[in-house]
């Protein structure tokens, strides 16, 4: 009765009433108390709890896409997607998945695919590899862009217009 008094609001004052007077009915000593208990549970998830959470999880699973470069959080979306909507972690079908998501990068997506992948967890594996490795190479090519702007800045710096002792004083 304790669990009643927390569930309050107008949509469920009906539901919780119902369920209170059903309760004062009950003998605590004839009434298999352990039993009424499991009975409000299961009543509870079935008047409040999601029915489509599954075909919800399964629909946002087959529209999760890969933004370059945040592979961690696209791991941690597709694994709590892939859970919520029934699939095995390491079945073909969330492999699959994960593969589609992974069609956004299509650069990425081409270096992962390996026919020597034979689970979820090498398949995971080589993705965050290709993207830090994409990364790293990305990192590069601006560093050199970078310095090849810099150089030519660089000699202007020390450029002084007038030998020393044209400013002198002394001759």
């Amino acid at each position: 009765m304790i669990a009643l008094t927390f569930i309050k609001g107008p949509q469920v004052n009906g539901w919780v009433e119902g369920i209170l007077q059903a309760l004062e009915q009950l003998n605590p000593i004839e009434d298999n108390i352990e039993y009424t208990y499991i009975d409000f549970l299961v009543r509870f998830e079935e008047q409040y709890a999601d029915s489509t959470k599954q075909e919800t999880a399964q629909a946002s699973l087959n529209q999760l896409k890969f933004k370059f470069p945040h592979i961690n959080q696209y791991i941690s979306n597709f694994e709590t997607l892939a859970r919520k909507a029934g699939y095995s972690i390491g079945s073909r079908e969330s492999m699959n998945f994960f593969l589609k998501g992974l069609n956004s990068a299509p650069d990425i997506m081409e270096r992962v695919v390996d026919k020597n992948l034979t689970n979820y967890y090498d398949l995971k594996a080589k993705a965050i590899l290709v993207v830090k490795n994409r990364q790293l190479l990305q990192a590069m090519r601006n560093d050199a862009n970078t310095l090849a702007f810099q150089k030519p800045f660089q000699r202007f710096n020390n450029y002084q217009p007038f030998p020393p002792h044209f400013n002198s004083p002394h001759r």
